[in-house]
């Protein structure tokens, strides 16, 4: 009990969230959304009841960010925290200083309830789970007969050391840290959308129809609609300037991946890395096809354990550094922030961030419409997309920072073409601009 009560008063921040609060602004915001559709219209003085209650359960969703001699640090958080209704921004700038030092928003709307998170606190696994626990909370507070089936951490249970471990440190292996050079990549350029506006298009299709699509091609869901993406991107962007010398930067797609499902930790923090399937277009006759064996490829060489631990033990070698250790945060942080700037961004095209198959116990399915998910976009990659699953309703979320909407009406027309009925939603920033 004395090591939980540690845990709960103060802990570092992980591996992967220490480069976020030093490079992150109102145009890089670094925020994610998720969010679950209910059956029904969302009561806000319930779902405050619900958050109250979840927070106990989630000390290390209740924290403040704090600053250190040698690194910035989590401490408990005493303030309340308040659901707030949805606003127009997706994946807006999160102050800690307007938000009572929290580094997520509950949101809600109609039938719908959303967190925005900041990435430090947590990484797409982390935030679907807690979101989870809150709306089995909220459904219990309604007094509803849920069950949570093993599958939902709820206030009956006690929060453990393992889910606020950081599990890079965990399965790190100095033995394996190679360093890859990365070439950096080619960016979609466009007209920036004004005041920091986030553009958002989601298109919902069948699952059943998606996975049958992806079966026929020998490939995994990832697999074939990311290559479906950078195909959209060669034949809206590229193909008709196959001369121009920036075509020779490699469209690189990065796909996060969720390594729980890799490794065995219980950690409710940031626990992914990525994989990425990159080709340089500066030629004619480019084929789906071809894109997407390529894709297979080097997605079968990312996911291998060792190379998931390599890049890994890369990242955590970078902190081990005696001397980076040794140097005080105020000088630290300005390394770090030069260093993004002058590599981090610029080395992938876009983001596609799969958050699979969300399931729940049967005694909740039936007060629940859908999921999705949502990633800001800023200056360089100024397109991501996000796609998520319930049932048979499968959402394919694209956000960006510019108007031109081309690469998502292209991709939307190529999944048309292959048999697919779409429902398209958008919150057409463009019109406003």
């Amino acid at each position: 009990m004395a090591n939980e009560n540690k845990y709960k008063e103060w802990f570092k921040l992980d591996n992967a969230a220490k480069i976020f609060p030093e490079v992150s602004n109102t145009k890089e915001t670094n925020t994610f959304r998720v969010q679950i559709a209910l059956t029904e219209q969302v009561d806000p003085d319930i779902l405050q009841t619900a958050l109250d209650q979840i927070l106990i359960r989630y000390p290390m969703f209740k924290v403040r960010l704090k600053t250190g001699i040698f690194w910035r640090y989590f401490d408990v958080n005493t303030a309340p925290c308040f659901v707030e209704p949805l606003p127009n921004q997706v994946c807006g700038p999160l102050s800690p200083k307007e938000n009572n030092g929290y580094l997520f928003k509950v949101y809600y709307r109609h039938n719908l309830i959303a967190i925005e998170i900041f990435h430090s606190l947590a990484d797409g696994g982390g935030a679907y789970m807690f979101l989870k626990s809150l709306i089995y909370e909220y459904l219990h507070q309604k007094g509803y007969p849920v069950m949570p089936d093993n599958m939902i951490l709820t206030t009956d249970s006690l929060p453990t050391i393992e889910e606020y471990e950081d599990a890079y440190q965990a399965y790190y292996d100095p033995k394996n840290r190679k360093h890859v050079p990365e070439k950096k990549a080619f960016g979609i350029k466009g007209t920036p959308i004004n005041d920091n506006y986030i553009g958002l298009i989601s298109g919902t299709v069948s699952t059943k129809q998606v996975l049958a699509l992806a079966r026929d091609a020998k490939a995994t869901v990832t697999e074939y609609l990311a290559s479906l993406v950078m195909y959209a991107i060669y034949t809206e962007i590229i193909k008709h300037r196959e001369h121009l010398e920036y075509n020779a930067k490699p469209v690189k797609i990065f796909v996060p991946v969720n390594l729980r499902n890799h490794f065995p930790s219980k950690s409710l923090r940031n626990f992914s890395n990525f994989v990425k399937t990159e080709m340089v277009m500066n030629r004619e006759g480019i084929t789906f096809e071809e894109i997407l064996e390529l894709s297979k490829q080097q997605f079968a060489h990312g996911l291998k354990k060792s190379e998931l631990i390599r890049k890994m033990s890369e990242n955590v070698a970078f902190e081990k550094n005696i001397f980076l250790r040794l140097t005080p945060f105020h000088l630290k942080k300005y390394a770090m922030k030069i260093g993004y700037a002058v590599m981090g961004l610029s080395l992938n095209t876009m983001s596609f961030t799969n958050i699979g198959r969300i399931g729940f116990p049967d005694s909740m399915k039936p007060y629940i419409d859908n999921v999705s998910a949502a990633v800001y976009s800023g200056k360089f990659n100024t397109l991501n997309c996000a796609i998520a699953s319930y049932e048979d309703k499968f959402k394919i979320t694209f956000t960006r920072s510019i108007i031109e909407t081309n690469i998502e009406r292209a991709f939307f027309r190529e999944l048309r073409a292959r048999g697919l009925e779409i429902e398209i939603e958008s919150n057409f920033v463009e019109e406003y601009q």
